[in-house]
């Protein structure tokens, strides 16, 4: 049902063609539904087909659990871990994280992409979010805080002398909303509680573009600290604190509550937590 067509589910599958339309009309009798239906050049699910396609995907999760056993040995498992998360994710979180988990696993996949607004039954393995959790069935715990700061080109103006709450407003900024959307967030909010309200020259999705961008056009970003001191940003840009209180920035692990129990999917939040809190020990 994920994929949409016959040919792309038996190249996933490792199947023929055949086999799967033959598995296909069992499912239909079985369910008395026709379960899939054709949509252009594609098929798309039927109502009861969409209901089973939730329903499967929390029965798949408990297989997994049951598979696993009590335990799970990373350096022999062989199996594929999907984490979901923006750019900033995978600059300030994952390089670490992810070489300490490979090393350990070495015949496991990490498979790292962006974030949804609805996953449906195709749930990630692990979210890392810098935003509030989904509400529902989903469980968090923090990774780290940082503050914000603001980020400009080495020679801008802005840098030097005093600087009011007012004044920050005014300038031209960059802001980075890995969906798209300009999403409201807590440097905003705080400025809202002074009555004012930012002026965003530009909107991105993806802060990986972001340093260039500052020292080309002469914009300003807030960010957190710990971006800004990554080389490639630091190497073109620098900080100073901003002006006003802004709630801290929160990084997070988030994933649903059907795979809480599964002893892979405690390994890899356990992991990476351990990898951050190393990283951050050691540059403190």
């Amino acid at each position: 049902m994920r994929e949409g067509s016959i040919a792309a589910a038996s190249r996933r599958l490792n199947l023929t063609q055949p086999a799967v339309s033959q598995g296909l009309g069992r499912a239909r009798v079985m369910f008395g539904d026709p379960l899939m239906v054709r949509s252009g050049r594609g098929l798309r699910p039927t109502q009861r087909g969409t209901e089973l396609r939730a329903e499967l995907g929390v029965l798949l999760a408990h297989v997994g659990t049951m598979i696993e056993g009590p335990g799970f040995d990373p350096a022999r498992a062989q199996r594929s871990f999907t984490i979901a998360t923006s750019d900033l994710g995978e600059l300030i979180v994952l390089p670490t994280a992810l070489g300490r988990l490979a090393s350990a696993a070495p015949a496991c996949r990490f498979d790292i992409r962006p974030p949804r607004h609805d996953f449906g039954d195709d749930i990630p393995d692990l979210l890392l979010m810098g935003a509030a959790p989904p509400e529902g069935s989903w469980l968090a715990r923090d990774l780290f805080e940082d503050r914000f700061v603001m980020l400009a080109a080495k020679a801008h103006p802005a840098l030097k002398g005093n600087m009011t709450a007012e004044e920050f407003a005014t300038l031209p900024q960059a802001l980075v909303s890995p969906r798209g959307d300009g999403a409201w967030g807590p440097v905003d909010a705080a400025l809202a509680e002074k009555g004012l309200r930012r002026h965003v020259g530009m909107t991105l999705t993806r802060f990986a573009s972001l340093p260039v961008i500052l020292a080309e056009s002469g914009l300003v970003a807030a960010v957190p600290a710990v971006y800004a001191a990554l080389p490639a940003v630091s190497s073109v840009c620098a900080v100073r604190p901003l002006p006003f209180e802004v709630p801290p920035f929160t990084m997070r692990l988030v994933w649903h509550r059907t795979r809480d129990a599964e002893p892979a999917q405690k390994w890899l939040r356990e992991g990476i937590l351990s990898a951050v809190n190393d990283a951050r020990g050691s540059s403190s």
